[in-house]
């Protein structure tokens, strides 16, 4: 009789994993990308009453007489069928029609990729020559296709998380202005501002030196007013008022009038004893009057930078070519973009302020051998493991060649403005749920019906 609780115990309990899993594919009919989950059973260990016998001459075989102990969990399976395809019209909603996972991932080391920043800096979105994908990332893979765009406007879905692929090529080493690199007066600046050619490489700020000699000798303060011996001027601002000062070191300023001067005589003469040869004449021999300047003159100066809106305008929209990197990165959408979409084979593209269609990046996807096998981590996403088949083939970090293009080797095509449903069937999961509700009943009678029979045992005595 003992026997035949513990039984039903063992199935009561396994009857209650059922339900738990009906109940959360119930709970995610409307997911995203969700895909349900199935139970199986198996039976234990039978206990063997009497072993089997063969047949002899005289008599027949005789089968093994075995009583089972219960049921156990078999199996908590994922079902990878594909969901049905909603229409969203939404270019960043994207439902995968095949074979494949999106590639999603928050960052392991921002050192290990170059990417846009909260203090300004540009980057290229490529993850450093040599680095592997895995390295760089914590990965992730999901089939839920609502992604979005971050501040900086790269694709992200609601977790955070970047979605990973190919980078474009994105060119921020340097920004066209029609300017010289160095300006050598006082006049050249503003050609330097406003001049007609010229490239300059752009770092955070732009070291400019002007120099020009005093006009007369000897020198007054106002032909000093208007030297710039170094001048730093960093493009932030459109239209600010910008100010300087020329290298602060002291000036010695002659008392005696308003003249710059050393603490020697600016003028000397000399006066030599003559010594003549015989017949020849007597020149007078003097020095001609200098000025030299002990330091610079500290005197503020200030001005409008003119044409400087051209020059952050071509700062802010970095050059995209109309052809992918073929390295892996961030997919990022520019902020000037008039428009975007996403093709069947992962294209990103987009059209920019000058109307021309651009690349913004690739999408890839990656395949197990076993999606099965994934582990299932929330948010929609899942991890690989062991049993699903690794990514990373060589065991040497995770590479752009270990992932798939979209509609290439078997990988599904992209389907923009839709999104793939849950594969829950509802009608399946109630039908369960009845069955697994009344194989819970069944399993309860079996202990009720047990302790009414041990009862009647303990009964024999009376």
């Amino acid at each position: 009789m003992l026997r035949s609780m513990f039984t039903g115990i063992g199935g009561i309990r396994n009857f209650q994993y059922k339900l738990d899993v009906i109940g959360n594919n119930i709970s995610n009919v409307n997911t995203y990308g969700y895909k349900k989950a199935r139970v199986t059973f198996k039976d234990l260990v039978s206990q063997q009453i009497s072993a089997s016998t063969s047949s002899t001459g005289t008599r027949g075989g005789v089968n093994g007489k075995q009583i089972g102990l219960g049921s156990g969990l078999g199996s908590i399976e994922t079902i990878h069928t594909q969901g049905s395809t909603q229409t969203t019209s939404r270019p960043l909603d994207l439902a995968l029609g095949g074979d494949g996972f999106f590639v999603v991932g928050s960052i392991n080391d921002v050192t290990l990729i170059s990417m846009d920043g909260p203090a300004g800096q540009l980057g290229t979105n490529k993850v450093n020559t040599g680095v592997p994908i895995d390295r760089v990332f914590n990965l992730s893979f999901t089939r839920a296709g609502n992604f979005y765009l971050d501040e900086y406007g790269y694709i992200v879905n609601s977790e955070g998380q970047y979605l990973i692929g190919e980078a474009a090529i994105k060119d921020v080493d340097t920004v066209k202005t029609n300017a010289p690199h160095v300006a050598t007066a006082r006049q050249d600046l503003e050609s330097f501002i406003n001049g007609t050619n010229g490239l300059v490489e752009f770092i955070q700020k732009w070291k400019a030196e002007f120099s020009k000699n005093p006009d007369n000798n000897p020198a007054t303060k106002t032909d000093f007013i208007n030297l710039v011996k170094n001048f730093n001027i960093q493009l932030k601002n459109l239209n600010e008022k910008i100010t300087g000062k020329t290298d602060p070191t002291d000036t010695t300023l002659a008392p005696a009038g308003s003249y710059f001067n050393d603490k020697v005589s600016p003028k000397a003469s000399i006066n030599p004893v003559p010594l003549l040869p015989e017949n020849d004449s007597d020149w007078p021999d003097t020095l001609a009057e200098s000025e030299k300047m002990m330091g610079p003159y500290l005197e503020g100066i200030s001005g409008f930078i003119e044409s400087v809106q051209q020059i952050l305008n071509d700062y802010s929209e970095p050059k995209y070519s109309n052809t992918t990197s073929f390295e892996p990165g961030l997919i990022q959408i520019p902020k000037t973009a008039k428009s975007f979409g996403i093709t069947a084979d992962g294209k990103v593209t987009f059209i920019d302020s000058n109307g021309q269609l651009k690349i913004a990046g690739q999408i890839l996807l990656a395949q197990f051998p076993n999606p099965s096998g994934l582990e299932k981590t929330g948010g929609n996403t899942f991890k690989e493991t062991n049993n699903s088949g690794k990514l990373d083939r060589n065991a040497n970090g995770l590479t752009i060649n270990e992932l798939s293009r979209p509609g290439l080797n078997g990988a599904a095509s992209i389907i923009s403005g839709a999104l793939e449903m849950s594969n829950v069937d509802l009608s399946e999961e109630f039908t369960e749920m009845i069955v697994a509700q009344r194989g819970f009943q069944a399993n309860t009678r079996i202990i009720t019906t047990s302790d009414e029979i041990l009862q009647e045992l303990v009964n024999l005595k009376k």
